[in-house]
């Protein structure tokens, strides 16, 4: 069957693969002819003769990429206790907060009510917590003449919820009036805001939600089959274009994103300065894979392809390759060339499109 290769000036012979583009006719020898007289051919139309090396076999890993985000491992949402109104929010989305520091400052009638009942209840509390206190010690102190063990034993109790009662009421109170201004429990970053100045907002209604630092971690989705593995190093390179952080992989989700991706989980090795919601892509080197060096001069690209120029026993032949990364002058080829075939690694350019000019007819 004969092939034609789809370049003008070019030809395939019958029976040889469509993949492999034969040299122009002129420039082409007999088989078995000699490379001696490839190079009469080519010196007398003005050619050097093709300088040629062996592809080399060769093995690398490949970089790969996968975007990634900065998550919160447990975010924190601030609430309200009771309905307040909100009177001002000190931060912003994004803003770093340290541990104590103020955030949203809330009031109005109803949380004022609120404070009132409380400071009641704690003050109430505490009258009964005295007065227990008195009746126990006015008990032991009459302890054998006025009073037995049973009545001890009453006092002692009544004490002990009377505590308990004040404790409750107290903690209670205290929870109020830190209503009134809402710090970070820790050193965090805020993820988001919920509440707006002015709002009424109802009890147990979301005011900030918060990243708290070292609680951060780096979620990756992977497409491929092969999970990487555990331990696997790598960089975080953010999309701001800030510092790059080495983190490793802790895990893998069981359970694939809604788009079929594998969720990766990294954290990081050292320290880090992250923010939840940062995004960025994560780097590392893939699985060792088989691969043929060529110098960077033996490729040739023609119509969207590359290609390069084999010699066999004297003939050359357009090659289709795949490249891939370089390392130093060479390129690796990934497919589509064998080691130890013979390339031609000095004006493989020219070669290729040596009878362009033949071809070529000027505008009118």
């Amino acid at each position: 069957m004969k092939l034609s290769s789809g370049i003008p000036g070019w030809k395939t012979d019958g029976n040889v693969s469509s993949s492999r583009h034969r040299v122009p006719l002129r420039a082409r020898i007999w088989p078995r002819t000699g490379a001696a007289f490839l190079f009469l051919v080519m010196t007398s139309m003005g050619v050097a003769a093709p300088v040629t090396l062996p592809a080399r076999a060769v093995t690398y890993q490949p970089e790969v990429h996968a975007p990634a985000q900065v998550e919160a491992v447990a975010p924190l949402v601030l609430r309200t206790l009771v309905a307040a109104r909100v009177q001002s929010v000190r931060v912003a989305p994004g803003q770093a907060v340290a541990a104590g520091q103020a955030l949203v400052t809330l009031g109005g009638p109803t949380l004022e009510s609120a404070l009132s009942a409380a400071r009641a209840r704690s003050k109430a509390a505490q009258a009964e917590l005295t007065a227990a206190q008195r009746s126990l010690a006015s008990t032991r102190q009459t302890y054998g003449l006025t009073s037995d063990r049973k009545t001890l034993a009453a006092a002692e109790a009544a004490l002990a919820a009377a505590e308990g009662s004040a404790a409750t009421a107290r903690f209670a109170l205290a929870g109020l009036q830190a209503q009134r201004t809402v710090s970070s429990p820790s050193a965090a970053h805020v993820s988001a805001v919920q509440a707006a100045p002015g709002a009424e907002l109802p009890a147990g209604a979301a005011l900030l939600t918060l990243a708290p630092r070292g609680a951060l971690w780096l979620r990756a989705e992977w497409f491929d089959s092969v999970v990487p593995a555990p331990n696997t190093r790598a960089r975080f390179v953010p999309a701001g274009g800030g510092p790059e952080t080495q983190v490793r992989l802790a895990a893998f989700l069981p359970e694939r994103a809604p788009d079929g991706a594998r969720v990766l989980n990294f954290v990081p090795v050292g320290g880090s300065t992250w923010q939840a919601g940062e995004t960025g892509e994560l780097v590392w080197q893939g699985q060792t894979q088989n691969a043929v060096a060529v110098p960077a001069e033996a490729l040739v690209l023609d119509a969207g392809r590359w290609y390069v120029l084999t010699d066999a026993a004297g003939e050359l032949a357009a090659q289709p390759v795949t490249p891939g990364p370089t390392r130093g002058a060479d390129v690796l080829i990934t497919r589509g060339l064998r080691p130890g075939q013979s390339v031609v690694v000095r004006a493989a350019g020219l070669l290729f499109h040596r009878d362009f000019a033949a071809r070529y007819a000027p505008p009118d």
